[in-house]
């Protein structure tokens, strides 16, 4: 997290000053006024302007930096403060392996940071580590598409390859070397996937005096040209919350028999009839009588009773008391049996499955959770053995195809929610949903060998109207339009 000795802004005393009241009155206003229960941690403090004001709202506020902070400032501020009965303490850490425990702080402060990090996705890792559950961050950062960058003031000097950007520095005559490595907004979202983001600069830009932004920045814009201009800000705002693992007393009889896939089937045969995605995977995994297979997430347990069927020893693995309760109802055949676990921390063997499914469970995992589990799944599989997976929604669908599906229902009078997930009642259960893209990414970083692909579910028979039925079941099928109108992700995997 060293900074880099030619930024001249970030030097600018009165500009930090303003910079530490905006942070306290952004966190002020999403927190609350009392601050003063909660521990806060200011990554990056340099010379402790920012950790300063902090610990006179805060319980105490520690300053960290990877460089020594010998300045008189910031020993006569830690001073100062601790004689008003505040703590503030400064920290020599490198942000990618800080010195603190697991969920030790309330809130924590990176701002202008991230840019400076050779591997940002360390520092995001540690911040998640040592963040609270329902804890805050406020997170800002220059954008790589900014028309002129923040640092150096010089034009287009972000979009340009390193080396490029090194010589139009020297050029212009601003530094040797250019050091910093922003991200576009679309990577900054990925980098951040973890956190739910709430994007301030709106906020920022409709009360300036409040926030101590420059009047001159002020701007007023139509809330649909917000969302065109935003991937081109010069810098982000934002303050994260944490996306919360849920409690496995989340997992009711309700969920299971009301509203999760599948529901209509297993209520009318007791498992005996699957619904089509259970059955769609099942085909693909292409069970051999003999083998081991294990269903991590089973909830009601109807896949595990069909492996059995086939003649493989299946085994079934909820977290979900209520789960397991519902399972017992199944009529026992050939070799299954079932247990309650968490996916990340599996109670079985490595190496002694030759099947493993995870389906509707990735969307229900924090990204913390998933690759501890796609981990776990990796770990019982033998060698050669196939993870088959199944999730959904496709957020492809949600930010793309869903408004063009709800424009043309609103068109024939049939008024849909703006939020495709409003429509049910337990949405809130989806803490993790993908794309196809980040699912590739989670399963290589667990070194699996993927294939990923679109394959549509749904038949569409709640479609009236024969003609949109025949097209919706031809759109989800056809490139590219599968890619934005298909609600399914399946992927097999192997171990190598």
């Amino acid at each position: 997290m060293k900074l880099s000795p030619d930024v001249g802004q970030v030097d600018n005393l009165s500009y930090r000053k303003r910079k530490a009241h905006k942070i306290v009155a952004v966190l002020r206003d999403f927190l609350g006024d009392d601050l003063t229960n909660l521990a806060c941690l200011d990554l990056g403090c340099r010379e402790g302007i920012v950790a300063e004001a902090l610990s006179a709202q805060f319980r105490f506020a520690v300053g960290v930096d990877i460089e020594y902070l010998t300045s008189s400032d910031a020993d006569e501020r830690g001073r100062t403060q601790n004689s008003h009965e505040a703590l503030l303490s400064f920290v020599q850490a490198n942000g990618k392996e800080l010195p603190f425990p697991d969920e030790y702080f309330d809130v924590i402060v990176c701002a202008q940071v991230y840019e400076h990090v050779d591997d940002p996705a360390k520092l995001v890792r540690e911040i998640r580590r040592v963040s609270k559950p329902g804890g805050a961050v406020f997170f800002s950062g220059p954008n790589r598409l900014a028309l002129i960058e923040e640092h150096y003031h010089l034009p287009l000097l972000s979009w340009l390859p390193q080396k490029w950007a090194t010589a139009f520095m020297r050029l212009a005559r601003r530094g040797r070397a250019y050091n910093i490595r922003p991200l576009s907004y679309w990577g900054l979202r990925k980098l951040l996937s973890g956190f739910e983001i709430h994007d301030y600069a709106p906020t920022l830009l409709r009360n300036p005096g409040r926030f101590s932004v420059e009047e001159r920045v002020r701007v007023e814009i139509p809330r649909w040209m917000g969302h065109i201009v935003k991937p081109f800000a010069p810098n982000f705002n934002w303050v994260l919350s944490a996306v919360c693992h849920l409690p496995s007393s989340a997992y009711t009889q309700d969920y299971l028999l009301t509203e999760c896939d599948g529901h209509s089937e297993f209520l009318a045969s007791l498992g005996e009839f699957l619904p089509q995605r259970l059955a769609r995977a099942l085909e693909i995994a292409d069970i051999q009588a003999g083998q081991r297979a294990l269903d991590i997430g089973c909830g009601r347990g109807e896949l595990v009773l069909h492996c059995a069927k086939l003649g493989a020893q299946a085994w079934g693995a909820d977290n979900s008391p209520e789960a397991l309760k519902i399972v017992r109802q199944l009529s026992p055949i050939g070799q299954m049996a079932f247990q309650q676990a968490e996916a990340g921390d599996l109670p079985f063997a490595t190496r002694c499955f030759d099947i493993v499914f995870m389906l509707d469970l990735v969307e229900h995992l924090t990204p913390a959770q998933l690759e501890r589990s796609l981990r776990e799944a990796r770990r019982v599989l033998k060698p050669g053995g196939k993870l088959v997976l199944h999730t959904m929604p496709n957020l492809w669908y949600y930010r793309y195809g869903y408004p063009l599906y709800r424009l043309t229902q609103n068109l024939r009078g049939q008024r849909l929610p703006k939020d495709p997930r409003s429509r049910w009642r337990f949405a809130h259960l989806h803490v993790n949903e993908q794309t196809p893209l980040e699912l590739r990414k989670a399963l290589l970083g667990a070194n699996f060998q993927a294939k990923i692909w679109l394959e549509s579910t749904q038949k569409y028979s709640y479609e009236s109207n024969p003609i949109l039925r025949a097209v919706m079941q031809t759109l989800v099928r056809i490139p590219p339009f599968e890619w934005i109108f298909c609600n399914d992700i399946f992927a097999t995997c192997r171990t190598g």
